[in-house]
C-alpha cells in the first residue's frame, strides 16, 4: 500500500495576520498538514505527481497515521514524535521533512519551521507548496526579498496556483513595487475567478492609484464580499468618499 498526499498544504488558520501591504489586507495562510491519503492497493501513481506532491515511505505507515491523528487533536508533541521517528527511518524524505515543518510552525517554533522546509526544499525542489509555506513565513520575519524567491519558486513549480500569485503580489506590494502586485493579483484571477481574497486585495490596489479607481474597486469589493469575505469598515469609508 502506498501513502501519498496530493496536497499537504491547505488553507486552515490565519498565522500571517501581520503581513501587510496596507492596514486592512487580507491573507490567509496556507499552512497545514492535510489527512495522509492512502492509496489503494497497486494503484499506479503519476510519476510526475508524485515529484509535485511527495509521498511518504510505504514502510512508515503506521507512524504516518499516528502523526496524522495527532495533528487533526492538535498534538503537537506526539505528531513531532512520530515524524522524527520516520525521520529516523529516512532522512532523505522531503515530504516528511515539510510535514514535520507544519508540526513546528503550529506549535508555534517558526525557527525550526523554516528549517525543516528548507531542508524539504533542499531533498525536492519541485514542492510547490512546501515553497509557498516556506515564503509565507520567511514574509512573516519581515524576510521579504527570500519570501519573494520563494514564491516565484512556487509558482515556477506550478503556475496555475492562484493562491501563490496572490502571496506573490503582497510580497511585492511590500516593497513598492505596486505594478508587479497589481499583474499578479490579476493572474490570481484569471487563475481563479472565484478567490475572494484576491478580489479584495485587488480592490486595496485599485483604491491606492492615484487618482483611486473607485468603481472598479468597488466591483472587486463587492465581488469579494458575495464569496464570503468579511466587510471592511476602512474600504466601506473610501469607497464613499
Amino acid at each position: 500500500m502506498l501513502i501519498t498526499q496530493d496536497v499537504f498544504l491547505r488553507p486552515f488558520q490565519r498565522i500571517v495576520a501581520g503581513m501587510t501591504f496596507s492596514h486592512h489586507l487580507k491573507i490567509f495562510a496556507l499552512l497545514q498538514l492535510a489527512a495522509i491519503c492512502h492509496a489503494q492497493e497497486g494503484a499506479s501513481m503519476n510519476p510526475a505527481k508524485v515529484e509535485k506532491t511527495g509521498m511518504l515511505p510505504p514502510f512508515t505507515k503506521v507512524l504516518g497515521e499516528r502523526a496524522a491523528a495527532a495533528f487533526g487533536k492538535q498534538d503537537w508533541p506526539t505528531a513531532r514524535k512520530a515524524y522524527q521517528e520516520m525521520l529516523e527511518l529516512d532522512d532523505g524524505n522531503a515530504l516528511i521533512w515539510a510535514n514535520l515543518g507544519a508540526v513546528e510552525q503550529q506549535a508555534g517554533d517558526l525557527k525550526r519551521s523554516i528549517e525543516c522546509f528548507e531542508k524539504s526544499v533542499q531533498i525536492n525542489p519541485q514542492l510547490a507548496q512546501t515553497w509557498t509555506a516556506l515564503g509565507l513565513l520567511l514574509q512573516k520575519q519581515g524576510d521579504t526579498y527570500r519570501a519573494i524567491s520563494c514564491f516565484a519558486r512556487a509558482i515556477h513549480e506550478e503556475p496555475e496556483d492562484a493562491r501563490a500569485h496572490n502571496y506573490l503580489a503582497i510580497a511585492a506590494k511590500g516593497l513598492g513595487w505596486t505594478d508587479a502586485a497589481e499583474a499578479e493579483l490579476q493572474r490570481s484571477l484569471e487563475l481563479k475567478p472565484d478567490y475572494g481574497i484576491a478580489h479584495f486585495n485587488m480592490a486595496l490596489m485599485l483604491l491606492e492609484r492615484r487618482p483611486p479607481a473607485i468603481e472598479l474597486a468597488r466591483r472587486h469589493y463587492e465581488k469579494a464580499l458575495a464569496l464570503g469575505v468579511a466587510k471592511d469598515d476602512v474600504v466601506e469609508r473610501r469607497l464613499k468618499d
